[in-house]
């Protein structure tokens, strides 16, 4: 192991804390659960997307984000993996890499990072989350998260099979979802924190 390793019990819960907010932070985002974001975020976070190009507050970032995806996206999917953290006391810096699905409408505005093109795509693109993390109050949340693409790939949409499923075996954006009893203990976290 290298010499800065460290794998104390407090070393290993804090990073069980982190890696489980880099997982929550892809649920929200992808079941459109944006209100449980400030358990993953300090207030005073930054949230740079390198294909955007500007950093912003945390909370700014959020509305450009969930007012892109109301835009021009059906469904996304993040898939979080291959997590390094370094610890140094009350600060942590990761590397995140991510895989993710984007399906862009049809109607999709034109530019922009998910551009319209009067027909659906879909949108699968490769980056890594480059974050610093700080311990405030007992909690491990992000105090900058930085988003560097590295390949997309596109194609046109195609749903195969998908919609003879039935509805119940599909995604939801609000409490029919199947996951909702996984969230409810970050949302009695949420309510018992304000």
């Amino acid at each position: 192991m290298p010499p800065t390793a460290n794998y104390s019990p407090e070393a290993l819960a804090a990073r069980a804390e982190i890696t489980d907010r880099i997982h929550l932070y892809a649920h929200c985002v992808d079941r459109r659960r944006w209100e449980l974001l400030d358990q993953v975020f300090h207030d005073d976070a930054t949230w740079w997307v390198s294909s955007i190009g500007s950093e912003k507050g945390w909370r700014e970032a959020m509305e450009s984000s969930r007012t892109l995806f109301a835009a021009a996206l059906d469904a996304t999917h993040h898939q979080v993996g291959n997590v390094l953290i370094s610890l140094d006391g009350e600060v942590a810096v990761s590397e995140t890499l991510c895989t993710a699905y984007h399906r862009v409408r049809a109607d999709a505005p034109l530019g922009g990072m998910f551009g319209g093109t009067g027909c659906a795509y879909d949108l699968v693109a490769g980056g890594r989350y480059l974050d610093r993390w700080e311990l405030r109050g007992g909690d491990w949340k992000l105090a900058r998260r930085r988003v560097h693409s590295e390949w997309r790939h596109q194609q046109p949409a195609s749903d195969g099979i998908l919609s003879t499923y039935p509805p119940e075996a599909r995604g939801a954006y609000d409490d029919t979802d199947q996951s909702t009893p996984v969230i409810l203990r970050y949302r009695r976290h949420q309510t018992t924190s304000e």
